[in-house]
Formats: C-alpha cells, sequence, structure tokens
C-alpha cells in the first residue's frame, strides 16, 4: 500500500480518482485551496493550502510516496494566470518532493500541449504519447512547459515523473471528438498505479487516453511504463447515443481549443 498526495484534490478529476484509489488499498492525502465536496475518509488526510506556500506542501508531503499533481487552472485564461497556476505551481510541487525525497510524480498535462497537430482521422494510432509538443492556446504552451520541469527535476534529482496527457476526461465521452480522445476516470487510475510501480529514474510523456476504437493516439509509449488502458468510448455508449452526442471540430487533436482567443477565460 503507497500513500498518494494529489494536489488539485476538490477539482473534478481529484473527485473522480479518490475512491478508485482508495479501493485500490492506497491511503490519500488531499492538497488543495478548499475543501473536497466530498466527505474525507478515513483512508485519508487534508491538508488546506496552496501550491504557492511551501510550508504547506511539506506538510502535506509528510510520509507520501507518490505525487498525483492535478493542481491547476484547466482552460485558457490570461498568460500570468496559467504561468502562476501551471508552471510556477509546478515547479513548486517538483522542487519541495524533490526536497522531501518523493521520487515518483505523475502530473496532468494536457492534450492541449499537442492541440494544433492535425488530428489523422483516417490513420488510427499514429499520434505517439510523447510527441514533440504542437501547443493550440497559452493553456497548452504552459502544459508542455510542465512536461520540460518533469524532464529536468527527473534528470536533476532521480525521480520518475509521468507527464500524462490528458484528453476528454469523464464518466462517459460527451462529444463526438471525444469518441476518439476519451480518458476514463478508471484509466487514469491505472496510470496512476502504473506509476506508484516505477522504481528506474526517467521522465515519460504519455497518452493519459483509453484504449478507444479509432483513436490516432499511439498508446506505447505509456505501455512502457506498465499503463494498460482497457475502456474503450465506443463500447460505454450504444450506437443511438454515440450518434447524439454534439459535433466538434476534429481539424486537431485538441478540438474547438485550437481556434479560441488566446489569454481569454473559456468558461
Amino acid at each position: 500500500m503507497a500513500t498518494l498526495l494529489i494536489t488539485g484534490a476538490a477539482g473534478r478529476i481529484g473527485a473522480a480518482l479518490r475512491p478508485r484509489l482508495l479501493a485500490a488499498g492506497h491511503s490519500l492525502v488531499l492538497f488543495d485551496e478548499r475543501t473536497p465536496d466530498d466527505p474525507v475518509s478515513g483512508g485519508e488526510r487534508l491538508v488546506v493550502g496552496s501550491v504557492h506556500d511551501p510550508g504547506a506542501l511539506d506538510a502535506a508531503l509528510i510520509g507520501v510516496d507518490t505525487v498525483v499533481h492535478l493542481a491547476g487552472i484547466p482552460t485558457e485564461a490570461t498568460w500570468d494566470e496559467l504561468v502562476a497556476a501551471n508552471l510556477t505551481g509546478t515547479k513548486n510541487v517538483l522542487e519541495r518532493a524533490a526536497t522531501a525525497g518523493v521520487l515518483r510524480v505523475v502530473q496532468a498535462s494536457s492534450i492541449h500541449a499537442v492541440g494544433r497537430v492535425p488530428e489523422p482521422l483516417e490513420q488510427p494510432g499514429t499520434v505517439p504519447g510523447d510527441r514533440l509538443p504542437r501547443p493550440d492556446t497559452y493553456y497548452g504552451v504552459t502544459k508542455a512547459g510542465m512536461e520540460l520541469l518533469g524532464s529536468m527535476f527527473a534528470d536533476r534529482f532521480g525521480m520518475s515523473v509521468v507527464s500524462a496527457r490528458i484528453g476528454a476526461f469523464g464518466e462517459q465521452p460527451s462529444s463526438a471528438r471525444a469518441l476518439l480522445m476519451w480518458s476514463s476516470p478508471d484509466d487514469l487510475v491505472r496510470l496512476v498505479l502504473a506509476t506508484v510501480e516505477l522504481r528506474e529514474p526517467g521522465h515519460h510523456v504519455v497518452w493519459a487516453l483509453s484504449r478507444n476504437t479509432g483513436s490516432p493516439a499511439d498508446l506505447t509509449a505509456g505501455e512502457r511504463i506498465g499503463f494498460e488502458p482497457r475502456d474503450d468510448a465506443s463500447e460505454v455508449l450504444d450506437t443511438d447515443a454515440r450518434a447524439a452526442l454534439p459535433a466538434e471540430d476534429l481539424r486537431y487533436l485538441g478540438g474547438d481549443m485550437a481556434d479560441v482567443p488566446l489569454g481569454r477565460r473559456t468558461s
């Protein structure tokens, strides 16, 4: 059994991962600026604090084996907001983890780090998880920067860092594009569990996607670290439900985000 620190634990992804990681037998430290909506269980410890507060991070990291870094702004916003939350915040988490001797980290990168890659719909499995960045937004740029921070900390401190390029996350696919780029909660947990088992230092940029039929994503990079996604968006919804999904721009991997105004909050 490992002890996992989840930053951004009160967010949408953190809330979905918590019960699944507890069911897998792990204990959790929940770290966020606000208290999660779901009550804290006996297998969890809550630390309310900011990724910009070294003391709060140090308190949260006590007894931790692996960090699941989800904290940050999850969409387009102003440049200064994104740099502070996604780049400086990530630097702070990696820095304090290295100081505490916590050498395994999985951090939430995004499909938007490669969001301007033209989507090769006729060529499934052709875009590797560690493809060079081609971001679609300032948000995507900060996610690509997170990956570089992960690489540097892995090299300098002998850490095992997984930069997880998350796609359309949710309990079910929510758009036509999500049928190709869906990240199910169960499969994201499988990636976290694969990270817990890493022992060799290194940085790994991987697709944190499910095994979706027809997806342009090549999942080989994740398989090399033991990540074996099992869910398939095409099997979650019946034919009528799939046909009823809202359309989304399929020209680029990032979908509609590829054309949003830069620096403007999208939600």
